[in-house]
């Protein structure tokens, strides 16, 4: 084989083409793109004073904003920025993630980390969504175990499914207003519901009629509405057509029937057994907007550990092609088209299970328990909608004052959960997300 030999002799002087000036760059001009829009490279830490949602069963490590949730973000120059040490996060850190508010201060909230009532997060816009639960900060509490090592992105762009909670089918299922969330004092009536309801009461009655009114308003939990009487005895005598109601202001006027001259009823204490039906007033009842109460309500159980999208169909909401915004917990509700709030679009609602294929997932319900599988009796909803809604429904029932088997005897609570779904009162919102 031949040997081959190498000189530099012509190389030297060959001469190197520079880089036409069309393509050059400054170096102090790189180029601006950091990362896809769909999970921007922008690492954030939580605000540190966030209170604890939950604790993770497999990490025993607290949440501050589960999985789903809408977030906003406190940066340097922003009101909660303290302009010096940032809270003490590292200089990698871009902001600290926080729920977003739909633009409305959130304040008087208790910190989770010193407990300290008076903490705000200053009225803020979306930014993304976290994609993950998101961990307390807690600011190596531990020496040998920091959470801080650990920062969080937010997702902008995709198709996302939560969980979706319609508040008037709520409402009708649990037969009165307010159960989800506070009843919308501009609320009205948009269908004819007639829904039972019965009320006692034992009174002192006098012949003159002095404590005969009876508001149905109040009983029932809602505003003046349209109620209908169906019965109403005096210590169990049948005074019905004695008996006066005012659809419009739901006060009923018994005083007909306390006559002295009726021995059945002359003044005394009795007992007053009232069946009436009545429309829900639920017209325009959806998501908090601000910092209403709603600590008694199924909203308040559920906000906690889920993100979720909260509409009223008797108000002409959760259609396909809705936009969406933040709540004032960051949670997901209708947008009248506030583009600057406008975190996506509404794909659709779906109730309607079990699904084809996933039978054997969400095992279809045994009423016979020896024929029951462990762990997936949901008659075919999904496990982690199942959650919610059974969450979201005790919540009504422990505030309704009352129980599962007096609300619904002889139903098994799994029944409840299934018959709920397939009212439309729970299903999965297909969302994709826009910010």
């Amino acid at each position: 084989m031949a040997k081959l030999n190498f000189t530099a002799s012509t190389a030297v002087n060959k001469k190197m083409k520079k880089t036409p000036a069309k393509y050059r760059e400054s170096a102090g001009r790189p180029n601006i793109s950091q990362s896809d829009g769909i999970r921007p490279a922008f690492p954030l830490m939580p605000y540190a004073h966030l209170p604890k949602s939950f604790e993770d069963v497999s990490t025993q490590d607290s949440v501050v904003i589960p999985k789903g949730r809408i977030v906003s973000a406190i940066t340097q120059n922003s009101d909660l920025g303290d302009g010096t040490s940032y809270y003490s996060v590292g200089k990698g850190i871009m902001g600290l993630m926080v729920p977003c508010n739909g633009n409305v201060a959130r304040d008087n909230f208790t910190s989770g980390a010193d407990g300290s009532t008076d903490k705000v997060i200053a009225a803020n816009l979306p930014i993304g969504i976290a994609e993950h639960d998101v961990y307390q900060d807690i600011n190596g509490d531990n020496l040998n175990y920091d959470m801080r090592n650990k920062n969080w992105g937010v997702l902008t762009q995709q198709l996302v499914k939560i969980p979706a909670v319609d508040t008037y089918y709520f409402d009708d299922f649990m037969g009165q207003v307010g159960t989800f969330v506070p009843v919308d004092a501009t609320g009205a009536d948009g269908g004819e519901e007639n829904v039972p309801g019965t009320h006692t009461v034992t009174e002192d009655f006098d012949a003159s009629g002095d404590n005969a009114d009876i508001d149905l308003d109040t009983v029932t939990g809602q505003k003046a509405g349209t109620f209908a009487l169906v019965s109403c005895t005096v210590d169990g005598v049948d005074n019905t057509a004695q008996c006066t109601l005012d659809a419009t202001t739901g006060v009923l006027d018994i005083s007909g029937a306390l006559d002295a001259n009726d021995a059945v009823v002359a003044a005394a204490n009795y007992e007053v057994v009232l069946n009436y039906t009545y429309d829900l007033d639920n017209m325009g009842t959806g998501a908090p907007v601000d910092n209403t109460d709603v600590s008694t309500f199924g909203y308040a159980a559920v906000e906690k550990e889920y993100s979720f999208y909260t509409y009223n169909s008797e108000n002409g909401e959760g259609d396909a092609g809705e936009l969406l915004k933040s709540d004032y917990y960051g949670n997901w509700m209708p947008d009248s088209g506030d583009t600057a709030n406008t975190v996506g679009r509404l794909m659709g609602v779906d109730y309607r299970f079990g699904k084809d294929l996933l039978d054997t997932v969400q095992s279809k319900w045994e009423d016979e328990a020896e024929f029951a599988l462990a762990g997936t009796g949901t008659m075919g909803v999904p496990q982690f909608l199942f959650d919610f809604a059974y969450t979201a429904l005790n919540k009504a029932v422990v505030k309704a004052g009352t129980t599962w088997a007096a609300k619904w005897p002889n139903t098994d609570e799994v029944k409840v959960v299934k018959n709920a779904v397939d009212a439309g009162v729970f299903g999965e919102a297909w969302i994709q997300l826009d910010v």
